[in-house]
């Protein structure tokens, strides 16, 4: 079931212009913050239907659902890596979905190469990206739930997610993630992507605009200052380096 969900994926993927542009922008970014390779290896947790291939074919691409463009199948929970090793972890989509981020951040502050980088695209919840993630998007978010809590659920199901946890650790709760992982130090946060993002579609639908109006509406957000995405925006990039 997995595996034909990650083709579908790639699928729809190759379908969506809007789509691969914002995909092409989100790992530039994620690639603009990967630190020196001489730290160590860049693996992507939780590539899914492996589309980081065509913007960072240097990361070594991870599932814990095996798939043929996969290098390895790895938990993030669990990362088979010795101490010290990582050059930097990407979780592209990925933290919402994990059973549990605080072993993940246990295990990523022991993994990492001091001077090594985990960074996480995910969604955020603003005012204006509340009833789309709230209403519209099938895996929903729930601010209730403590994303710090130990708790691993046994037999969760890897595609479903809460958007808000994110929101909750970077932002929310900031204070408590510095308390709680102090090896883990912030170098970078932003807030980016507004209307473009739900109007691309998603892997789910056709964008719901034509693309040359999808376009304009994506080169009119250029012109946002950054705190306008505290109201208007979909997405999160968070770096943090292991000290």
């Amino acid at each position: 079931r997995a595996l034909a969900r990650f083709m579908e994926h790639r699928d729809a993927f190759a379908r969506n212009e809007p789509l691969r542009a914002l995909y092409e922008e989100w790992y530039g970014r994620v690639g603009a913050q990967l630190p020196s390779p001489a730290l160590g290896p860049v693996v992507e947790l939780g590539s899914g239907p492996g589309l980081a291939t065509g913007f960072l074919p240097q990361m070594l691409l991870t599932d814990v659902v095996r798939a043929p463009w996969h290098h390895l199948m790895v938990a993030a929970e669990e990362l088979p890596f010795a101490n010290g090793t990582v050059g930097a972890l990407v979780l592209f989509d990925v933290l919402h979905h994990l059973p549990s981020p605080d072993r993940f951040f246990q295990e990523a502050m022991r993994a990492l190469a001091p001077g090594g980088r985990l960074v996480v695209c995910d969604p955020y919840i603003s005012p204006l990206s509340y009833p789309v993630f709230g209403w519209l998007h099938e895996e929903g978010f729930d601010f209730s739930v403590d994303p710090f809590s130990p708790t691993w659920p046994a037999g969760k199901d890897p595609f479903a997610g809460n958007q808000a946890v994110a929101t909750q650790l970077f932002f929310r709760r900031w204070p408590l993630f510095e308390q709680k992982y102090p090896q883990l130090r912030l170098l970078a946060r932003e807030r980016f992507s507004g209307p473009s993002y739900p109007l691309a579609g998603g892997f789910g639908r056709k964008p719901f605009v034509p693309t040359f109006a999808w376009k304009l509406v994506k080169r009119l957000e250029g012109f946002l200052p950054a705190p306008a995405f505290a109201w208007a925006g979909f997405r999160t990039l968070v770096v943090l380096q292991r000290s």
